[in-house]
């Protein structure tokens, strides 16, 4: 076997979390090198510093690469990179409004960002020879979009896990584009079954999500916050950081450790507090364009038929990079408007009640759109889903909840029930009118035993895991050990694959 040269994008650092997981790995398949970035909570990782080299994430988010390097030691960019990177450019751009200190960045600032970025990656994978790139989750950072990028122009095996609305499960595949191949080949072998029996996680999460078990106990199902509790948070985080006294207190602490123990750690902290401080202080401003969303909307009609969409939170990797071309989520809207007016029927659109920072013009454009209605983003999703004749979005698992009773869904973006049955992807006006005139001629339903045979092929695919350590620690289906098991187990099945026949 060649040697292996393992970039790893890590996960959150909590007792030891991620060199045990290493370990493991580095036991059953020998490793050359490890270039691993992670955010150290604890302290408790102890990395063999002749195999591991570790870049702090907040480095890599915040384009701080000079703390580590000098840029003239850097290959520099060359056209043929610069060309092959092209179809990835765009995308990398757009990401950058997650990472950003000020209001706005100039296309100029975005685009030197984006070159630093890549420079300092490029080089990376040129003089690491990294020839197997790991992700915890879909890449949806500029950095780490950078990475997916470079290994797939240098032909870069790859191990990707995503998310999911159904916890503790993560998506497996060897890139973006066959991160849902796997259960839709799995669902083809199993859905003529008549009985299908599901793990006990899966059963519980499909009964919850039905309609008529409203009262069940979720218990994991959602672990999104509610509304009250997501107003708890954000005053908690405004006091943090705008209560003059507080912030005051904090910086002095830090200066003093800056000047008597800890020059470079305080320094970063003071840093990493100002911006947080700063988009802190944007998000309190952009937060009031919900107000102006409510301001624009109606009620709905009784008896009126219409289709209900959704819209995502953004930035939110399920919309950038998974929904594709239609991360601009109007574009979506205006496909199902005009071919709703077609047969007479509505499209109510629901904003999400913590979306952050949408521009008011967003609305503006929204509320001129024809055949279009704005529903209150107070109202409850489930009735409005539950009344409609099918309910579409990019993603989410109010769609997943959707196809559980029965309801036509329709899908845009790419998700991991994206070929689930009753779902329609929709990519046009004619897409779309095709989809709804089976619906409305009777042509279509939803055979219950088949959503339960592709959420088994779901389930037989992925990991039971968590991105996010700290979900390990109160109310988990699964132990930490477990998670970083099949963690270490699904990237040694991985390495394997792409290297056992060299």
């Amino acid at each position: 076997m060649m040697e292996i040269n393992l970039f790893f994008e890590g996960v959150d650092s909590y007792d030891g979390f991620q060199s045990r997981m290493i370990q493991e790995i580095h036991k059953q398949i020998p490793l050359h090198r490890v270039i691993l970035t992670d955010k150290q909570h604890d302290g408790k990782d102890q990395y063999d510093a002749e195999l591991v080299r570790r870049i702090n994430y907040d480095i890599c988010e915040h384009n701080r690469y000079e703390e580590i390097v000098d840029f003239n030691d850097l290959i520099p960019l060359s056209r043929e990179i610069l060309e092959a990177m092209r179809p990835y450019e765009a995308t990398a751009l757009q990401m950058l409004i997650r990472n950003f200190e000020r209001d706005v960045y100039t296309f100029d600032e975005a685009k030197q960002l984006y070159l630093h970025h890549l420079r300092f990656w490029n080089h990376l994978f040129v003089t690491e020879q990294i020839n197997m790139v790991c992700f915890n989750n879909i890449p949806h950072h500029c950095h780490d979009y950078v990475i997916y990028s470079l290994a797939k122009i240098y032909h870069t095996g790859m191990a990707v896990c995503a998310d999911t609305s159904i916890p503790p499960r993560l998506a497996t595949g060897r890139d973006l584009e066959h991160l849902w191949q796997a259960p839709y080949e799995r669902y083809l072998e199993l859905k003529d079954d008549r009985e299908i029996e599901l793990p006990e996680d899966l059963e519980h999460y499909y009964q919850a999500l039905l309609y008529e078990n409203e009262n069940l106990d979720k218990g994991a199902v959602n672990r999104g916050m509610s509304r009250e509790h997501h107003i708890q948070v954000r005053r908690q985080t405004f006091e943090q950081y705008f209560n003059r006294e507080n912030r005051w207190k904090r910086r002095k602490h830090l200066i003093k450790l800056a000047l008597t123990k800890d020059f470079k750690g305080s320094m970063e902290k003071l840093a990493e507090e100002h911006a947080i401080c700063k988009r802190a202080k944007w998000k309190r401003k952009a937060m009031r364009g919900i107000d102006y969303y409510n301001a624009l909307t109606s009620e709905p009609v009784p008896g009126e038929k219409y289709l209900i969409f959704f819209l995502h939170l953004q930035p939110e990797a399920t919309t950038l990079p998974q929904g594709g071309v239609f991360v601009e989520q109007e574009l979506m809207i205006q496909i199902l408007a005009r071919a709703a007016e077609k047969h007479g029927i509505k499209v109510y659109v629901k904003e999400h009640f913590v979306q952050p920072c949408r521009n008011k013009s967003f609305y503006d454009g929204l509320a001129k759109i024809r055949n279009v209605r704005l529903i209150h983003s107070d109202r409850d999703s489930k009735q409005l889903a539950r009344n409609s004749v099918a309910t579409a979005s990019c993603n989410g698992t109010i769609l997943l909840e959707s196809i559980f009773n029965s309801k036509p869904t329709f899908i845009f973006g790419e998700v991991c029930f994206e070929k689930a049955p009753g779902v329609f992807r929709i990519g046009s006006v004619e897409e779309c009118e095709k989809a709804l005139e089976q619906i409305l001629t009777g042509d279509f339903s939803i055979e219950q035993n088949q959503v339960r045979a592709y959420l088994k092929a779901f389930g037989e695919s992925s990991i039971r895991a968590y991105f996010d350590c700290s979900l390990y620690k109160k109310d988990s289906p699964i132990t930490m050990e477990e998670g970083r098991k099949a963690y270490a187990d699904y990237v040694v099945r991985r390495l394997r694959e792409e290297f056992e026949h060299d």
